[in-house]
């Protein structure tokens, strides 16, 4: 699993970490299912991690620990995480090359 995280990312997600006063712990990276297709539609989650867990991967990038449930892994063979700030739009963005698709709104993976 490779995860790569832009400099834009990496000064937000440090950011937060130091105003939860969290730099000493690890973030979990997790794909999640949303609700659009019909749960077809897949969605990421980055929060600080509380807790490794039996079958986790540690991934290191940008000078981050990520944290990844095995399930999640499966699904993030090569990942791009951004930060975008634009008057359109304000948040991460992950890019997946293992994603078949978008769903029709363009804000969800789709996979297999």
């Amino acid at each position: 699993m490779q995860v790569e995280i832009s400099e834009p990312a990496r000064a937000k997600i440090q950011q937060f970490r130091d105003e939860e006063g969290a730099n000493d712990k690890a973030l979990r990276l997790s794909v999640v299912r949303t609700h659009c297709m019909g749960g077809r539609g897949h969605g990421y989650d980055l929060h600080v991690a509380q807790d490794a867990r039996e079958g986790d991967a540690t991934v290191e990038a940008g000078g981050l620990t990520l944290v990844v449930d095995r399930e999640s892994a499966r699904k993030l063979e090569s990942v791009q995480i951004d930060y975008v700030d634009s008057f359109q739009e304000s948040g991460f963005r992950v890019t997946n090359s293992h994603a078949k698709g978008k769903c029709p709104c363009g804000h969800h993976d789709l996979f297999d």
